[in-house]
């Protein structure tokens, strides 16, 4: 590995025969009124545009365009960029002549005039025009079409499709052009920001006109009493982000003022040249003016939500008018397309009593710019919340506070983000949530009390943190406390006739009053048994209001939520029923509960429905089918459950199933186990349980069994919070962070500095400087000195934070990855060199191959990371743990591949760390050094595209396998 300072991809633009990946094009307007800048280390996976080919390859091969169709929606976008001719025309004619240079190929089968291409074929091409503004616009023309020809076939167009178009649409209009063409913006009389794609006009009408339209949260949202307008062409819309309503309407004229509701105005439109109904693609203003005529109107459609994603059509002269909340960021791809339908009379309506009214097209300093980005900003922050709540909604809660904290990041670190405070708290009340059901009830609190500090007294948002809050107090023992908060949430839910609120509200008062029924005795019991029943019966009422088969998928979610409140409802009755001594009325209601339960997509909810149903069981004397329901071969089951979420309450219940002899070593969906969960927590009483399991559960020498699964599972805590809370911040930084790397070796030499624990695990940064490697002759082992001397040659990386008598030795590091080819005989060591020191050799080239490529990265401060040296051959535990956190501090790793090099697991466990790395952060060169005949060796890219299936990979020691499909896992939460 190398380690040190970051080196731009630029640099890796000189390995022959590939190219380096392109980082996505920031605004070249930097005095933006809204100045945006979306890092892709925000951003969630799968948008890239560069992945644009890759993405389309697989799917339906329907959505082809022929040169004719592209070079039509080009012209389109050339007029709506004012492109100069000399940029055009070398654009059309490589439109025009591609299909006669792919027919004239000879291993092309078909040389038919009518030869269509796919959008990947197109985009693959763009990379022949000589100008990057060339290649930007031609990728404009491309998406439109995609858009177009799916439209045409009557195809929806896909998420994907939309995410591909919109990339493509991005990057060009970010893109600071200089050789002439200019999008532009203009503000329409129904108040959004409108930026034209691509203008055809017929005989002064429209033809085709595509355009991104951007309604922001700044309230300006156009004359109320202009809002109902119909359109002379068939308009359709695709929407990329926030929240609009669609209404269509029935109009009827008519002669009398008080029958009217409205007066029909006339359209015109204004440039720099004249004004007239004759439609404009510059315009500087729009006009209507009262032609006398009256009607009234009839709501005949809507309101018709659309969200990101959809797509609805408004049939050409139908009256219509879209509203977006005036605190709202809302866009859509938008297109007139007169082939579709098209009628020349298509007024607005107004006031009966009105004249005219003309809308100004200035757009008051906001660039196109300026205007995606922000747009880029608002979907990717929607894809990252959808993400995160699908994952919370099957419990898988590190994808979840992956997806979360990068939605966080975009709110706080993009200027000029929607509405970034509101939007800030709905992503802190998911993070408090996810930390809850991690058992990290501090972290959660103290999200949950910052952000509810800062809130509006009676915001729905309010009231559902008040009640996550709640439960977090009543885990952390804080009956009273949880107590005061739902009596705070119920009543404030009552007073706003929130019902959905007062419902979960009332259950959580149950279950607080059953808890404290158990300690102080007396009437609460009953009050219990009240509220939760209350809670059954409103929750059931909130489901009989929906269809959980709707093809509305926020109904079907509602619906799903609402069953797993029912679910717990009667599982905590059941609860109830058994300190009652009911013990058959707590069966029946826990089995009801657990029957709801076998639909829920959270393997957690199935869990803990099983424990309660079972343990109403147990204590009616039922042991063997109460163990049925306490175990279960995989999957997550009530053991591990409860030590998600550690509380005195769940540690009596963990007692229960230790006592009854549930199964305590299951492994769940996510690769844990119990104990991991107990460790992680760091609740030491929920792990001393777990450990007591599997001691009276284990053969053998129990011991030392048990010490090494706890040793395991501190392993495994110590690499989670090492990845996700100390290292990944850094790294979503970096795009902005030119010292990232720095940082990142200095966060991880702090925290080996401070945690005495984490010491005892992971061993700290070391490197041999490369000039002492080329002096030492061979690969050097870990106690090797320096020749002449008795100084050692591997040294410890010192941070200038930690202030010791060293100074900082901050250099610039190399790790190589490398197969051990010398396996030793009988009790002989493995060595990683032969007789013919090849691998050392190899990795000289390697390095010399590396500064030619790298000239302003100087051998003196160049440090390499080599696991026989830098890992203790007589202690490698710590060594070897460490390695995927060495990976993340070094600018460059260097592969020395062979034929067996991507069969090893732990090969390939570095590879996916350094993939990740690349892919998410663009800090990190990976290398693969390839021998050579002549003995020597050249250097290329690692393949970023390399299918690694971990479960195929060979090991030497088949106990680490587990302990590589753990990392596995981590190297893809890392990105």
């Amino acid at each position: 590995m190398i380690l040190g300072q970051p080196l731009t991809l630029s640099d890796n633009a000189a390995v022959p025969q590939v190219s380096a990946p392109t980082k996505g094009t920031q605004p070249g307007n930097a005095d933006a009124h809204i100045t945006v800048s979306v890092e892709t280390s925000g951003k969630p996976e799968g948008i890239n545009v560069d992945n644009f080919a890759r993405d389309l390859n697989g799917r339906d091969r329907e959505c082809s365009i022929s040169p004719l169709a592209l070079s039509r929606v080009f012209r389109g976008v050339a007029v709506a960029t004012k492109t100069p001719d000399d940029v055009a025309s070398p654009i059309l004619q490589w439109i025009l002549s591609f299909g006669k240079k792919v027919a004239s190929d000879p291993d092309c089968q078909d040389h038919d005039d009518t030869l269509t291409f796919q959008p990947d074929e197109w985009y693959g091409a763009t990379v022949d025009l000589a100008h990057v503004d060339s290649q930007q616009l031609a990728r404009v023309a491309i998406g439109i079409a995609v858009l177009r020809e799916r439209a045409r076939r009557s195809q929806c167009a896909t998420a994907a499709d939309l995410a591909m178009v919109w990339g493509l649409v991005h990057g060009a209009v970010t893109h600071s052009m200089t050789t002439g063409p200019c999008f532009s913006v203009a503000r329409s009389s129904q108040g959004f920001l409108a930026i034209p794609l691509c203008s055809l006009l017929k005989d002064g009408n429209i033809d085709e006109l595509y355009r991104c339209h951007v309604w922001l949260p700044d309230g300006q949202r156009g004359n109320p009493d202009f809002a109902v307008h119909s359109h002379q062409a068939y308009a359709q819309s695709w929407i990329l982000a926030g929240e609009g309503r669609d209404f269509q309407y029935a109009f009827e004229p008519v002669v009398s003022m008080t029958d009217a509701t409205h007066a029909v105005y006339a359209l015109s439109w204004t440039d720099n040249k004249n004004t007239s109904s004759t439609y404009k693609t510059h315009q500087t203003s729009s006009t209507v003016v009262n032609t006398g005529k009256l009607g009234r109107t009839t709501l005949t459609t809507g309101p018709a939500l659309h969200t990101r994603d959809m797509s609805y059509y408004v049939p050409s002269g139908v009256f219509h008018s879209s509203e977006v909340a005036p605190d709202t960021l809302h866009a859509t791809l938008f297109v007139f397309d007169s082939r579709r339908g098209f009628v020349k009379d298509a007024p607005v309506l107004g006031p009966k009593d009105s004249e005219s009214s003309t809308q100004l097209r200035d757009p008051a300093g906001v660039t196109p710019a300026a205007l995606a980005n922000v747009v880029d900003a608002m979907r990717s922050w929607e894809i990252l919340m959808e993400q995160g709540q699908q994952h919370s909604g099957r419990a898988e809660w590190e994808d979840a506070l992956k997806a979360f904290n990068r939605a966080l990041y975009l709110c706080e670190s993009v200027p000029d983000f929607p509405n970034a405070v509101r939007h800030k708290h709905q992503v802190l009340g998911q993070l408090g949530n996810t930390n809850c059901r991690f058992g990290r009830y501090e972290q959660a609190r103290d999200i949950l009390e910052k952000a509810l500090a800062e809130m509006e007294p009676d915001s729905p948002e309010r009231i559902e943190f008040s009640g996550e809050l709640g439960v977090i107090y009543r885990h952390m023992n804080r009956l009273e406390d949880a107590k005061r908060v739902f009596e705070d949430q119920y009543n404030t839910a009552k007073r706003l006739s929130n019902e959905r609120a007062q419902c979960r509200a009332v259950g959580n008062l149950g279950m607080v009053n059953y808890q404290l029924a158990g300690r102080n005795g007396g009437p609460l019991l009953d009050l219990a048994i009240e509220q939760l029943t209350e809670r059954v019966t409103s929750v059931r009422r909130l489901k009989a209001a929906l269809d959980g088969r709707s093809s509305d998928p926020s109904q079907r979610h509602s619906f799903n939520i609402f069953t797993t409140w029912e679910m717990v409802g009667l599982s905590r009755l059941s609860l109830c029923y058994t300190a009652r001594g009911d013990r058959k009325q707590a069966i029946m209601a826990a089995s009801e509960g657990a029957e709801l339960a076998k639909n829920s997509m959270d393997p957690t909810v199935i869990a803990m429905s099983r424990f309660f149903y079972g343990r109403a069981l147990l204590l009616d004397g039922q042991r063997q089918e109460a163990l049925t329901q306490f175990s279960s071969t995989h999957g997550c089951t009530p053991t591990i459950a409860l030590c998600k979420e550690p509380s005195e309450e769940h540690r009596s219940y963990l007692a229960e199933l230790v006592d009854a002899g549930a199964d305590i070593d299951t492994v769940d969906e996510q690769g844990y186990k119990a104990l991991d969960y107990a460790v992680f927590n760091g609740d030491t009483a929920t792990e001393m349980l777990v450990l007591a399991g599997l001691r009276l559960q284990s053969d053998g020498d129990v011991k030392v069994k048990v010490a090494k699964r706890q040793r395991e599972a501190k392993l495994r805590k110590g690499y989670r919070e090492l990845f996700q809370d100390k290292l990944r911040p850094v790294l979503l930084s970096s795009s902005c962070n030119k010292n990232a790397l720095q940082d990142i070796r200095r966060v991880y030499a702090d925290v080996l500095a401070t945690d005495m624990e984490k010491a005892g695990l992971f061993d700290v940064l070391k490197f041999v400087r490369f000039t002492d490697f080329l002096s030492f002759g061979k690969i050097p082992g870990s106690g090797d000195t320096l020749p002449g001397s008795n100084d050692p040659l591997v040294q410890r990386f010192r941070p200038n934070s930690q202030n010791d008598s060293q100074p900082s030795n901050t250099a610039e590091f190399v790790i190589f990855l490398y197969r051990w080819i010398n396996k030793g005989s009988a009790t002989a060591r493995d060595t990683p060199n032969d007789s013919n020191n090849k691998q050392y050799k190899r990795m000289v080239n390697a390095i010399e191959n590396f500064l030619r490529l790298h000239p302003s990265v100087g051998r003196e401060k160049l440090g390499t990371w080599i696991n026989h040296a830098c890992v203790d051959q007589d202690d490698p535990a710590p060594g070897i743990s460490a390695l995927p956190m060495i990976i993340a501090p070094c600018s460059a790793l260097i592969s020395l591949v062979d034929d067996a090099y991507h069969t090893r697991a732990w090969c390939s466990v570095e590879v996916m760390m350094v993939r990740t790395l690349r892919k998410s952060y663009n800090l990190h060169m990976w290398y693969e050094h390839v021998p050579s005949e002549s003995g020597e060796g050249t250097l290329r890219e690692g393949p970023m595209d390399l299918q690694i299936v971990m479960r195929d990979k060979e090991l030497t020691n088949a106990s680490d396998r587990a302990k590589v499909l753990f990392l596995e896992r981590q190297s893809k939460l890392l990105g």
